[in-house]
């Protein structure tokens, strides 16, 4: 239909392309770096050297180039591509940022490339990278890359929602991409093969189907790992939470270093559960042995020592499922068991955890609120019994929004207590989400939680109160500061376990 295709006025630009409002969805039309003719040929050259598809005294062809450049471009990229066998699978960041930097410095004396940096990734990304689709990795507002085939690929924006490309790709450069990145987790992808579920060195999630199962195509979608994760502070600062309610979430996950909670964060795809939860998992004190387990690493606490990730195995060879993981973990005396997602077996088996005395259990499901979600865990395939929903103290709701001034924003909107009263399982909103003010605000309900958690640390109520309030001024100060680099966040909030009057009297200096 030919209106799916109108562009209307610039949204904005990209490092990589302009960004254009559309009827249907929006439009991200890629643009090639601005090289020069005589940059282009070098890069075409380069890249073919390093696909070892032209030999290196072709170089010769290119004026003024010396003999170390050839040697240097041998020994310092050519060689170790070969070594990582990087023709055959995609590169770790560690092997790229190591490959760009020893690009950059044997490009110094190339005096017609002006800008060696964006050359060096320009090539790197074109001949042992994701190629055409490296514009994915070049900008960071890209959160998913979804191609349907091989003339549909579109793109998911933090702020300007699903876009449509101008991106076609060819056949044969498709497939060998999704190959390297199948060879790269030691999986097969074809006829028998033909689903493929995988994880890229740098962390992002792959999700490929050949044109045995997708007769319109071949079809890929990467979802990227953010290198750097949220904060608290950055969710306070988004308006994804407050900070008044960020602090009681911070005492119930920590439980004052004796009662954490057992929390459950719900809501839809793509709605932030999982950045909450690294937030919450966060809040866990340092000494805490930590284990989590998930279906594809996304979790991070950072340099966390004390911590076990676990990740699910799917193959031919090796079935480990979530559930045997969990059940694992139980022997392997953890404080705190994150579960990524939960949507199968290893749901009893964590209410189980929960019930033989394993406090501060956190984890993710797929619901639309809380309500759905007591509902959802009692069906099957988890298949919870209705007396054992009550082990979970906490749910929190995480919802997508989209408006056209603001784009894509993410709220909590809910958090809910779990209770029982006699046979029925009983919930109570203590936070709710208000449209007018675009706030999570506290509710009138009286909080049962607030009243277990300060009879069990032997205070009262109102000294509970006074903690969350030290723990939401803690939140401000460190916004007011400009502290937001993840480990300085961190320091922080475990410099306060214990060392409390230190980390209050650097706020009160500093007033």
């Amino acid at each position: 239909m030919e209106f799916t295709e109108v562009r209307m006025r610039n949204l904005g630009s990209s490092p990589v392309g302009e960004i254009y409002e559309g009827l249907t969805h929006n439009f991200y039309d890629v643009k090639e770096p601005a090289f020069s003719d005589k940059e282009k040929k070098f890069a075409l050259l380069l890249e073919r050297l390093i696909q070892r598809k032209e030999d290196v005294s072709e170089l010769a062809s290119i004026d003024n180039l010396s003999d170390s450049f050839l040697d240097l471009f041998r020994d310092e990229i050519i060689s170790v591509v070969e070594i990582n066998g990087l023709l055959e699978r995609m590169p770790s960041k560690k092997i790229f940022l190591a490959l760009k930097t020893s690009l950059v410095k044997i490009l110094d004396e190339v005096k017609f490339v002006a800008d060696k940096e964006l050359f060096a990734e320009y090539i790197l990304h074109n001949s042992i990278g994701l190629k055409k689709l490296s514009f994915f990795s070049l900008d960071d507002n890209l959160e998913e890359l979804m191609v349907n085939n091989l003339d549909s690929v579109f793109v998911f924006h933090r702020k300007l929602g699903m876009c449509k490309t101008n991106i076609s790709l060819e056949e044969k450069m498709f497939v060998n991409l999704v190959h390297r990145i199948a060879f790269s987790v030691g999986k097969e992808f074809n006829i028998k093969d033909p689903l493929l579920d995988a994880r890229l060195p740098d962390g992002s999630r792959v999700n490929a189907t050949s044109s045995d199962v997708s007769p319109r195509g071949n079809s890929l979608t990467i979802r990227k790992f953010a290198p750097v994760p949220l904060t608290v502070l950055d969710l306070i600062e988004n308006n994804t939470i407050t900070s008044e309610s960020a602090a009681f979430l911070w005492v119930m996950t920590e439980g004052l270093g004796l009662t954490p909670q057992n929390m459950l964060v719900t809501g839809g795809t793509a709605s932030g559960k999982t950045t909450l939860l690294n937030v919450l998992a966060n809040f866990a004190r340092i000494s805490d042995r930590v284990v989590s387990i998930e279906d594809t690493l996304e979790i991070s606490l950072l340099d966390r020592d004390n911590w076990v990730a676990l990740e699910a195995q799917h193959s031919r060879d090796c079935e480990i499922t979530m559930n045997d993981l969990l059940k694992n973990s139980l022997r392997m005396r953890p404080d705190r068991i994150i579960v990524g997602e939960v949507r199968g077996p290893e749901a009893l088996t964590l209410f189980s955890a929960m019930d033989s005395g394993h406090a501060g259990c956190l984890g993710t499901i797929h619901a639309n609120d809380s309500r759905e979600a007591i509902i959802k865990l009692e069906e099957k395939p988890l298949e919870v019994p209705q007396s054992m929903l009550p082990l979970v103290d906490l749910i929190i709701v995480m919802q997508r929004h989209y408006s056209r001034e603001r784009g894509i924003h993410r709220r909590v909107v809910q958090i809910s207590e779990v209770t029982r009263m006699e046979n029925k399982v009983l919930l109570a909103d203590v936070y709710d989400y208000s449209d007018e003010t675009d706030k999570l605000k506290r509710t009138e309900v009286p909080s049962h939680l607030m009243e277990e958690v300060a009879r069990k640390n032997s205070i009262d109520k109102t000294k509970l109160k006074m903690e969350i309030e030290s723990r939401k001024l803690i939140l401000e100060w460190m916004m007011a500061k400009g502290i937001r680099e993840p480990r300085e966040v961190l320091e922080v909030i475990q410099s306060y376990y214990y060392s409390p009057d230190k980390v209050k009297a650097a706020i009160y200096s500093s007033r």
